[in-house]
């Protein structure tokens, strides 16, 4: 026996194009839900995202509007997989660091200004110099952060004066006095290694300035 449906569609109003679009949101829909349920700890979301309204098609009760989900790779949380970039120490202002465990406005400033007083840093190492900061904080960030070597400004001890070379924390004012007196009296210095020939430098203060130091 069969059935008439005819006074089904009526009632409903539904056309042909209408029961198409319903059925593919159901199904996207189904397979959303399944595949929160199948794959544990893949959070999805839907996001429905209205695209421009069109006419699916003129009816007897008027026009009829189809909006289109658009499904994202988003979590609940609103935040996409992958981890963040590292932040170059460099190039990063105090804003920068503020996400970091361990570093509040106080401590980022710190090493901002500390950073502009060597002319930049030569390995994230030095973190460790600026104070209040913990080798236990610099254990935790190290991994999220960067230094770009290209960025530090170098002396050139063939030109530099007395201010220049003081500003640079790690000379002493007596191995300063010791360089200029020898460039005055030998000429042109060619590398770290002829300042600890000549006793101006120890060998751990030559390595520890050699980052800084240019010989043009």
């Amino acid at each position: 026996m069969k059935i008439n449906i005819s006074p089904l569609r009526q009632w409903f109003g539904f056309t042909r194009q209408e029961r198409r679009t319903s059925f593919i949101l159901i199904v996207v829909i189904t397979g959303v839900i399944c595949t929160r349920w199948l794959i544990p700890g893949n959070s999805v979301s839907i996001n429905y995202t209205p695209l421009e309204k069109q006419p699916a098609e003129n009816t007897s009760t008027g026009n009829v509007y189809v909006e289109a989900a658009v499904i994202t790779g988003k979590t609940l949380s609103g935040k996409r997989a992958g981890k963040p970039l590292p932040i170059e120490i460099n190039s990063c202002d105090s804003a920068d660091l503020l996400p970091l465990y361990g570093i509040g406005p106080v401590l980022s400033g710190r090493i901002i200004k500390y950073r502009n007083l060597l002319g930049g840093y030569a390995s994230k190492e030095q973190l460790l110099e600026v104070y209040g900061l913990t080798p236990e904080t610099f254990d935790i960030i190290k991994d999220r952060i960067t230094a770009d070597t290209l960025l530090v400004d170098k002396i050139d001890v063939n030109t530099a004066g007395f201010r220049r070379f003081g500003r640079l924390p790690y000379f002493e004012r007596q191995e300063i006095n010791d360089l200029l007196k020898y460039r005055s009296i030998n000429g042109k210095i060619h590398g770290t290694g002829e300042l600890v020939e000549n006793n101006i430098l120890s060998p751990d203060k030559a390595n520890r300035v050699k980052p800084y130091l240019g010989f043009r």
